[in-house]
């Protein structure tokens, strides 16, 4: 299954999520954080939060940099996934809808993908981090805002935000306004130091937490 994602049009065709190196340096450097909760925060949005023009996604974006701990960040390792939580969760209305759980939760067979159905099939994506894996995290990205260019490289040190998953256990994700795949059971072998998914809280009253 997979979520019908925001994608922001462009003159040359749209992007599948938004991409941090089209907002300054800092943000290039270390803003992938940023652009998982603000497509997040979009998502959630939903109507025509989900299919807006770039001018409309760039001062979103912006917004969301000025206002928060981003603010002055140059942390070349990106934000911390618990503080990312709390951003997630102040543009929800402060309600404790998301959680960070560690990669060592998923070292059961097939436990990361059972989850990352669950949590699709509720409506919600799911935000990874992937930690220090020595770039032995496999992927394809297609880029539909050049051509359909189709990138194939290995995950590290970065977030992403995934969107689907196949019977056969790929997912498909956003990173860098494409559209990427890699297999489920890659990412649960190689999530690297302090890797781990921002997901639903499953541990927060039923009435708190997000239901589409």
């Amino acid at each position: 299954m997979e979520l019908d994602y925001i994608k922001i049009k462009t003159a040359n065709g749209h992007m599948y999520g938004g991409d941090q190196k089209l907002f300054g340096k800092k943000a290039s450097r270390s803003g992938c954080g940023m652009i998982a909760a603000c497509d997040m925060i979009l998502f959630l949005r939903g109507g025509n939060s989900k299919s807006l023009s770039f001018s409309e996604y760039a001062a979103f974006a912006e917004a969301f940099r000025d206002n928060t701990a981003y603010r002055g960040s140059s942390n070349p390792l990106g934000i911390f996934p618990r503080r990312l939580v709390k951003m997630l969760n102040a543009g929800c209305g402060g309600s404790r809808v998301f959680k960070f759980y560690g990669g060592k939760k998923f070292r059961k067979a097939n436990s990361l993908a059972e989850f990352i159905s669950y949590s699709l099939k509720s409506g919600l994506p799911v935000i990874v981090r992937i930690g220090l894996n020595g770039r032995r995290l496999p992927c394809e990205i297609c880029y539909p805002a050049s051509g359909n260019t189709v990138r194939r490289c290995f995950l590290t040190w970065h977030y992403v935000t995934v969107t689907g998953i196949s019977e056969s256990g790929t997912l498909t994700f956003s990173s860098w306004g494409g559209k990427g795949t890699m297999p489920c059971a890659g990412l649960e072998r190689h999530f690297g130091f302090t890797g781990g998914i921002i997901a639903a809280d499953l541990t927060a009253k039923p009435e708190k937490r997000l239901s589409k």
